[in-house]
């Protein structure tokens, strides 16, 4: 299977929804050089993120019934014609090739030898490569202007950073490997650094820049008592482990299987203390006899605040699934209520930028609970990093 047959298959899979595209890259890459991992990166991500104005680009030529299959060959070659600037004779070439039979082949050929100018794009929706219903919902709650950043941020590829593990070393330590220090956790580096001993030996991990700022709301002490209850893959609390007793924090995840990987991580980064749960969230106080003075409370979501790390999301989030997301995420925060002490907070978070799943969910369950106060909140959008929502809520009795 060369490279495009491969970036073909993984597009395949994760546009007709039987697999995450991240997932099977990190299981097929693995064989490829370099730099033919790097091609096969570029082309699964940038035909995922440009997908509705690569099909654009040839609609005029297809049908209803044309199939997925035919449309994703073609937004591919769209994509290396218009974006990686590929010879007309190679792009022809090689998509045709692809093609399954003799009719499909012809097909390619035919619409190959029409589309050779990029067209311009009108609808809104298109134009900013995005379901429309996304691009609906998201137009409607936020301003002009955020809503601008917003497609900046899905529309750009992100960096890698770093978050560096103090308990095992200081940034004086990581020199060799050309870093640039961002702030007192986060870098980055001219290097590919996640095949290198040094991430092997624990002495940083991989953390999006704005989810490794969400700790510092959390008003942490070293005696506080800590619960994670959604942890996977528990990067967020290992942030807080540099000032909180890793005896005093709690690790939970619905699967044992990442309730596993964040036990392996955890000894990885040097962490031998923590206690772990697996089980729903909501049912916690029916686990533990103890009362928490903080607790991280980052709920499963639609993942909108993501689709620029992770664009095969807009595939599979749906906007009927999204009334139900909600659900589950007030119920977990009305549970937290056996489980908080007094005076003690609760940080509510998510990758999300839907504001039902957000700011509206969290002042709906303040006006419910006259024994809770929201001290902040806000909505994170910058190109350093994901999008984040966070509420920092205070049992006040």
């Amino acid at each position: 299977m060369n490279q495009r047959e491969l970036a073909f298959d993984i597009l395949n899979r994760t546009i007709k929804n039987e697999a995450y595209s991240n997932l099977l890259m990190r299981k097929k890459l693995n064989e490829l050089e370099p730099v033919q991992r790097a091609f096969v990166t570029n082309l699964v991500n940038g035909v995922l993120r440009k997908y509705e104005s690569l099909v654009y680009q040839f609609k005029d030529e297809i049908n209803d019934k044309t199939n997925n299959r035919l449309k994703i060959l073609l937004a591919m070659a769209m994509f290396e014609r218009f974006y990686l600037n590929e010879k007309d004779y190679v792009v022809n070439n090689e998509y045709v090739d692809l093609a399954n039979n003799k009719y499909e082949k012809s097909f390619v050929n035919a619409v190959l030898h029409k589309v050779k100018e990029y067209k311009d794009i009108n609808e809104l929706s298109v134009k900013n490569n995005l379901p429309e219903w996304i691009y609906r919902l998201l137009s409607s709650q936020y301003t002009e202007e955020d809503f601008e950043k917003i497609i900046d941020v899905y529309q750009s590829i992100p960096e890698t950073y770093y978050r560096i593990n103090k308990k095992k070393c200081s940034f004086d330590d990581l020199k060799h490997l050309n870093i640039n220090i961002i702030n007192d956790d986060i870098f980055t580096s001219d290097k590919n650094l996640l095949n290198t001993k040094e991430i092997e030996e624990g002495l940083f991990y991989v953390q999006d820049y704005n989810s490794a700022s969400l700790y510092k709301h959390l008003d942490l002490n070293s005696d506080c008592t800590l619960l994670d209850v959604c942890c996977a893959p528990g990067s967020k609390l290992f942030n807080c482990l540099d000032i909180v007793k890793e005896e005093n924090a709690y690790a939970n995840d619905l699967h044992p299987k990442r309730v596993e990987l964040i036990r392996k991580m955890a000894e990885k980064l040097g962490f031998e203390k923590i206690h772990y749960l697996s089980g729903d969230g909501r049912e916690i106080k029916d686990k533990v006899d103890i009362k928490f003075d903080r607790i991280l409370l980052d709920v499963p979501c639609s993942g909108l605040g993501v689709i620029g790390r992770k664009p095969d999301l807009k595939f599979h989030v749906k906007p009927e699934d999204l009334d139900e997301i909600e659900k589950i995420q007030y119920s977990l925060l009305e549970s937290m209520d056996t489980l908080i002490k007094e005076d003690g907070i609760i940080l509510y978070s998510t990758c999300t930028l839907n504001k039902k799943e957000n700011e509206r969910l969290v002042q709906r369950f303040v006006s419910n609970n006259d024994n809770y106060e929201l001290l902040e909140d806000e909505t994170i959008i910058n190109k350093q990093g994901d999008c984040f929502y966070y509420a920092k809520l205070k049992r006040i009795k």
